[in-house]
C-alpha cells in the first residue's frame, strides 16, 4: 500500500497502541503516523481516502479503548508542536486540536481571559473537547467556540463559523470530522480572580477522579436527571468487577484496570453494567469511552 512520498517516512506498521491510552490495553494499529505539520496531516488524510483505509485521530488517549484485535487502518497522532500550538490574539485563544485542554486553560488564565477556567481538571485535548463538548455544571466548551478549522476528504482545509456549529450535552455536530484548529472567544478578567476559579475547579475535578497514575477512565457520563453514583447504587453495581477490571467504588462512573487485562474484559464489564442498569432502573447509560 503506497502512501505519498512526502509522508512515507512517517508511516509505521503494526504500532502498539496500548501504551498511548490511559487504560493501557488493546492491540496495534495497522498503520500509524505522527505528522509534524498541517501539510503532512492533510496529506495523510487525503492518502487514507485515496487508499480506502479508515483513519482515526489520537489525542492523549484519555477516552479511548482499543480492541484486542487492534485497528485495521491508520491512526494519526496529533501531539506535534505545530498541531498542538496555542496562541492568544486579542480576546481569543487559537489552539491546535492536539493541544491539551489544561494547557489552553493555563494560557487563557495567564492572559487574563475568562470563559474556560471552570473546565480545569478535565483531561483530554482541544480536539476531543470540541468534538465531545467537554463540560461541567453550568459551563461547556462548545459555548465558547467561535470557529473550527477542519480538513475534508481531499485534504483541504476550511473553516466552520459559529453559525454552523451545534453543541449539546457532551456532544456536537463534529463527530467524525477532522478538526485541526479551534478558536475560542473569551472575556478580559483579572488574572487573580481567574487563578482562584481555575484552582477551585481543579480541586473539585481531581477530587472526583482516581489519583494520577491510575489506569482508569470515566466509562459513563451522568444520565439526565440523575447522577451516575445514584444509578449504580440503585442497581447494586458499585465496585462491580470483571477479572482485573472494576468499577471504582470510590469514584462512581470510573473504570480501573489492575494488572494484566484485555479489552474484551473491559467491554464485558461495560456491557454488564449497561444491561443491568437498564433492567433495574430503565436508564440507558451512555458510554464515555470511544471503542476502536
Amino acid at each position: 500500500m503506497e502512501f505519498s512520498q512526502s509522508v512515507q517516512h512517517l508511516i509505521r506498521e503494526n504500532e502498539p497502541l496500548a501504551p498511548l491510552t490511559w487504560l493501557q490495553v488493546g492491540g496495534a494499529s495497522r498503520f500509524y503516523a505522527e505528522p509534524c505539520s498541517l501539510e503532512e496531516l492533510r496529506c495523510l488524510v487525503a492518502d487514507a481516502q485515496r487508499l480506502g483505509i479508515p483513519f482515526r485521530l489520537l489525542g492523549d488517549g484519555s477516552n479511548i479503548l482499543v480492541r484486542d484485535a487492534g485497528c485495521d487502518g491508520l491512526v494519526i497522532n496529533l501531539s506535534s508542536a505545530e498541531l498542538s500550538s496555542i496562541t492568544v490574539t486579542e480576546n481569543k485563544l487559537i489552539c491546535g486540536s492536539g493541544a491539551r485542554l489544561s494547557h489552553a486553560i493555563s494560557h487563557a488564565v495567564g492572559a487574563g481571559l475568562a470563559g474556560i477556567e471552570y473546565l480545569a481538571g478535565i483531561p483530554g485535548t482541544i480536539g476531543g473537547a470540541v468534538v465531545g463538548n467537554a463540560g461541567v455544571k453550568n459551563c461547556d466548551f462548545g459555548s465558547r467556540v467561535t470557529r473550527v478549522r477542519i480538513i475534508d476528504s481531499e485534504g483541504l482545509t476550511s473553516d466552520l463559523e459559529r453559525s454552523s456549529l451545534q453543541f449539546g450535552f457532551r456532544h456536537g455536530n463534529l463527530d467524525g470530522t477532522v478538526v485541526v484548529e479551534v478558536e475560542i472567544g473569551l472575556e478580559p478578567t483579572a488574572r487573580e480572580e481567574l487563578t482562584r476559579r481555575m484552582q477551585a475547579a481543579w480541586i473539585v475535578q481531581r477530587a472526583a477522579q482516581p489519583p494520577s497514575g491510575t489506569r482508569g477512565v470515566q466509562a459513563f457520563v451522568d444520565p439526565d436527571g440523575a447522577s451516575i453514583a445514584e444509578v449504580l447504587e440503585e442497581a447494586a453495581l458499585k465496585g462491580y468487577t470483571e477479572g482485573p477490571v472494576a468499577l471504582s467504588s470510590e469514584f462512581p462512573g470510573f473504570l480501573v484496570v489492575n494488572g494484566v487485562a484485555s479489552s474484551d474484559q473491559v467491554l464485558a464489564l461495560i456491557g454488564k453494567v449497561t444491561q443491568s442498569v437498564h433492567a433495574r432502573t430503565g436508564i440507558q447509560l451512555q458510554p464515555q469511552l470511544r471503542i476502536w
